[in-house]
């Protein structure tokens, strides 16, 4: 303020938009100041200028958001863009707003989507045109003009909403998919889907079966998550059955406002699910003779299997446990014929399995049985009814009866055949030798027959006698079979006694190597075996057996050898026994080559070498077998001493000490 005339400057620029008025006190006093004074109160009021632009001014995130579902008509409001101007809406025109939108949407023949109230800001629809499966958010960028000239702009974001205008829709048309008949309950069976163009519940789906389900074998359950529809089986399905091997399913689809359909085609495949099945199960075929021919007709069976193709398919057999003997066949026609000759006496009744089998997997099997009787022929003659060892005493008087066992004296025949192809027998004796003179047969016309000597017997001159016995059995025609009745002739203590002697040889051998010297298997045979030395040479081997010596090789095996395969008898003077059978010879040729490989091997051990090692040598005898010591008992620590022959044993009892310790 000058002080002088009381004007009032503005020292520094003004902003209405920051105070519009002002409001102070002045003071004016006379005589410079010592006088009196005066009070004025001055209202200063800032005038607006434009000099604000119109500002688009968002305090939140959807302010400049605005949403319209599609399809919506013409001139549907949208949303309101409601920009700020700082500047005195009371002065003049500087804070008086128009709006216009400068960039906007245009569709596919270049007409603008969106309008503005150019006074209110707000936003319409210019066509029903949204689609917001097409696009669903547009960008509009509005500006807003004071009177000034002043403009500021803003984006208005549009979102389309969506509504339930499209339906669902399946993926395909018709579905084909193929099933096993034996498929378990719940199992799913194909997978539907569909799609819809719109969103959230709009786009919310629920699949059902409306048609070709009459017997209610599927049940279908939506599946949310992946947005399909699962078909899944309800009841069992029974391909046997023509009207259940093909279903053409009638699949719906719907969201709150629409629906659509699609074809399941099912095929049911067969499952081998039915074994084959005989009709009848038990053929009684009556009977048949014994001697029927080979490749004769038994019976035919019949077999039906309800499955198709490889699963129906089938073929018959005979189970090995209902014939044994393998004395039937089967045919792949089901003709049982006899493959074998037939015996009554061994089988007299045939109970026959028989099996059909399918060629499923896994495959299944029917059985049925077939009985067949057999008929006795006249095929066996007449036989003594127990192994008779009759045994008549030395020196009995004669004549006298021939007991055939300890309770009777009478010989009894039997015939495996039936009754009307056996008895009655006729019993005699052929006189094809000369043991026949000294006996009588008694033929008793019910099947037995009595035996009488004849005469006195000397078991030292005959030990026993055969008898030629010839039975008749009355079939038609008749058989007849010799059989042999040996008598034994009983030892009577009728004879004294004279001086004799008998010998006998324990062998006990541990054979590790064949000395060179044995140039033939001779040597080797009578040094293993044959060993009875005593100090007379061959001749004091009289009247001996070989009894199985015992061979151990190297590995620790033990052996039984019998040369020539049984122990033969040394008869009395007989010279050098012959050679070893090839068992034998095979045998000692494996011990040899075990011992020229074995670095650990002992030395020859055997009753011979004990009698005449160590002569001329330090060592004495090295046999064990008469050894009066434990083997531990001995020191080893001479052996070096002997010489370079028992380096080898020096070190294998040297190694051992040391392991011991």
């Amino acid at each position: 303020i000058d002080e002088l005339n009381g004007k009032i400057y503005a020292q520094k620029r003004l902003d209405r938009e920051d105070r519009s008025a002002w409001r102070f006190l002045v003071l004016a006093t006379d005589e410079n100041g010592d006088g009196l004074t005066g009070f004025a109160d001055v209202l200063v009021e800032v005038r607006d200028i434009n000099d604000n632009a119109p500002k688009f001014l968002c305090t939140s995130d959807g302010c400049f958001v605005g949403h319209v579902p599609e399809n919506s008509p013409a001139d549907t409001s949208i949303m309101e863009m409601r920009a700020t101007d700082l500047d005195d809406p009371k002065a003049g025109k500087n804070a008086v707003l128009t709006y216009r939108i400068v960039q906007n949407v245009r569709n596919e023949i270049n007409l603008n989507l969106f309008s503005i109230n150019p006074a209110t800001g707000t936003i319409y629809t210019v066509l029903r045109s949204l689609d917001r499966e097409v696009e669903d958010r547009y960008l509009v960028v509005v500006e807003a003009m004071d009177g000034g000239g002043l403009s500021g702009t803003g984006t208005a974001t549009i979102v389309v909403s969506d509504v339930n205008d499209h339906p669902p829709v399946f993926t395909q048309r018709v579905y084909t998919t193929s099933m096993a008949e034996d498929l378990d309950i719940n199992s799913e069976v194909l997978a539907v889907s569909a799609t819809d163009g719109d969103e959230g519940e709009n786009s919310v789906m629920t699949y059902s079966i409306l048609g070709g389900d009459d017997d209610r074998k599927f049940f279908i359950e939506t599946d949310k998550v992946n947005r399909r529809g699962v078909v899944r089986l309800k009841k069992k399905i029974d391909f046997e059955k023509p009207h259940e091997r093909t279903f053409n399913l009638t699949v719906k689809v719907e969201d709150a406002d629409f629906f659509s359909l699609a074809y399941c085609v099912i095929q049911v495949e067969d499952s081998n699910d039915h074994a084959p099945v005989f009709f009848p199960q038990f053929y009684d075929v009556g009977s048949m003779f014994e001697d029927v021919p080979v490749g004769t007709i038994v019976a035919q069976v019949t077999a039906v299997d309800l499955d198709s193709g490889h699963n129906g398919k089938f073929s018959y057999s005979i189970t090995p446990e209902s014939d044994p003997f393998q004395q039937f066949l089967v045919d792949k026609s089901g003709w049982v014929v006899v493959a074998d000759s037939l015996d009554r006496e061994k089988v007299s009744q045939h109970r026959l399995m028989i099996l059909a089998t399918d060629m499923g997997s896994p495959a299944l099997t029917g059985s049925a049985i077939v009985l067949v009787t057999i008929q006795d022929v006249n095929d066996n003659g007449p036989e003594f009814e127990a192994p008779y060892r009759p045994i008549v005493w030395e020196n009995t008087i004669a004549p006298q009866e021939v007991r055939m066992n300890d309770t009777s004296i009478l010989l009894h025949a039997v015939d495996r055949d039936t009754s009307p192809n056996g008895g009655p027998f006729s019993i005699r004796l052929l006189m094809l030798t000369s043991d026949v003179t000294n006996f009588n047969l008694t033929d008793l016309r019910n099947g037995s027959a009595m035996i009488t000597a004849l005469r006195t017997f000397d078991r030292e001159q005959q030990k026993q006698y055969l008898l030629p016995i010839l039975m008749i059995d009355s079939g038609s025609p008749p058989m007849s079979s010799t059989n042999t009745l040996t008598i034994i002739i009983g030892d009577r203590n009728d004879h004294p006694h004279t001086p004799g002697h008998s010998e006998f040889i324990v062998y006990n051998y541990e054979v590790y190597h064949i000395p060179a010297e044995h140039e033939s298997w001779e040597d080797v045979r009578e040094n293993i075996l044959n060993y009875n030395e005593e100090g007379g040479g061959e001749q004091d081997q009289v009247r001996c057996y070989f009894h199985s010596p015992l061979i151990k090789s190297s590995e620790g095996s033990q052996e039984e050898v019998h040369p020539g395969g049984a122990p033969p008898a040394c008869p009395h003077g007989a010279g050098p026994a012959p050679h070893c059978a090839m068992d034998f010879r095979n045998y000692v040729a494996r011990i040899i080559w075990e011992a020229d490989h074995d670095n650990l091997a002992l030395p020859v051990d055997t009753c011979q070498v004990y009698c005449t090692e160590g002569t001329g040598s330090g060592a004495g005898s090295l046999s064990s077998l008469s050894s009066a010591f434990p083997e531990d008992d001995f020191c080893y620590e001479w052996l070096p001493t002997w010489g370079p022959k028992f380096k080898g044993l020096s070190d294998l009892y040297h190694r051992r000490a040391c392991d011991s310790d």
